[in-house]
């Protein structure tokens, strides 16, 4: 009896030993197909990581294109600004010396009539050209006159257009006001342009 427990034992170690072989074959199948599965798995990973920093970097690339262009927008948008707030500042300041124009040409207008000097505003500012209609019971007299602005004093202008008449202080002093000054300002601004 102790023959057949010999055999029944070495049998069932064969049995045993068979058992496990199987078992690792199976584990190293097993084994095998998880470390393709891992090495398909980091091969995705590494791929789609490369993919990644493409994507991520293409994506840095445009935003700063699109913050570049945003800082162009936004310096146009203050030069517009700036340029809208010259154009108001230039269109108010034209009304405005308009405005003085015109109320210069009134005062001007009135001016002549009261004092019969009548001046040819084309003419200015190069020179000052015009007459003086000097009224007296008996007659009327032309006196015409044309002059460089800058070559004679206010004192001379005075004679040149109104001679020896008794209101020539008084014409003199407005028409000094309202032509012959600003005649002479553009006329020396122009020069120190040129």
């Amino acid at each position: 009896m102790l023959k057949y427990d010999y055999g029944k034992r070495i049998k069932a170690m064969i049995n045993r030993e068979i058992g496990l072989e199987k078992r690792e074959v199976a584990i190293s199948k097993l084994s095998h197909k998880y470390h393709e599965n891992l090495y398909d798995l980091e091969t995705r990973l590494h791929e789609q990581n490369a993919r990644y920093d493409r994507i991520k970097n293409k994506v840095k690339k445009e935003t700063e294109k699109c913050n570049e262009i945003q800082k162009i927008i936004d310096d146009w948008k203050k030069r517009i600004s700036e340029m809208q707030n010259e154009a108001q500042r230039c269109v108010a300041e034209a009304i405005q010396n308009r405005q003085q124009l015109i109320q210069q040409l009134d005062e001007i207008h009135t001016l002549k009539l009261a004092t019969n000097t009548y001046i040819n505003l084309n003419a200015l500012p190069e020179r000052i050209q015009g007459v003086f209609v000097q009224e007296t019971e008996v007659q009327r007299c032309w006196h015409p006159f044309c002059f460089e602005p800058l070559s004679h004093t206010p004192e001379e202008v005075r004679q040149i257009i109104w001679g020896s008449s008794e209101n020539a202080v008084a014409y003199s002093e407005a028409w000094e006001r309202l032509v012959f000054r600003s005649v002479r300002e553009m006329l020396l601004q122009s020069n120190k342009d040129s």
